[in-house]
């Protein structure tokens, strides 16, 4: 018997290990990466996930830090834009390094457009809500070394690169999953 508490015990402490050094855990607060993760899902992630930014791919799903008026907050967007990328956002249009982004309309679900999104071998869903009050701006950026362009996928929902710029590699604290 007591062989088997100490296994149990040895077990209990390595899944906590595990959960502390490489495994992150978030519940989605709001609709901002809806339909991919809306809002009450959750989230793991491998924690510290790239060695450096070449490691980081177009599309996908990391969580940062962002300093806000003294105030850490963890964000939860997609990669769009790389190091040395060209990214153009207007309304809904969507282009990079000149190519704008290839959306076909899967459906109309919660009263949002829901579209696949393609950007060269990457593809996701995204979401556009026509009854939206406040659009995100319109922008065009070169994206620095060192730097990601970050958008949810809720794209009239969603507190993003469009509104705060291009985010440092240094922020990343994990991927999805």
């Amino acid at each position: 018997m007591k062989i088997v508490a100490w296994s149990v015990l040895i077990v209990v402490l390595m899944l906590f290990a595990v959960k502390a050094l490489f495994v992150g855990y978030y519940r989605i607060p709001q609709n901002g990466m809806y339909p991919t993760l809306p809002a009450g899902s959750v989230l793991f992630t491998i924690r510290r996930p790239y060695s450096d930014i070449s490691a980081v791919k177009r599309g996908d799903v990391i969580v940062f830090v962002r300093e806000q008026n003294g105030q850490r907050y963890n964000y939860i967007w997609r990669v769009i834009g790389l190091p040395g990328d060209a990214v153009q956002t207007s309304g809904e249009s969507l282009i990079l390094n000149g190519q704008p982004a290839v959306r076909e309309r899967l459906a109309d679900a919660n009263g949002k457009s829901v579209f696949r999104e393609s950007i060269g071998n990457v593809s996701y869903e995204i979401a556009f809500d026509p009854s939206a009050s406040e659009r995100p701006p319109d922008v065009s950026v070169s994206v620095p070394p060192d730097h990601l362009f970050v958008m949810g996928d809720n794209r009239f929902n969603a507190f993003d690169s469009r509104r705060f710029g291009p985010i440092p590699f240094s922020s990343i604290i994990g991927k999805k999953l």
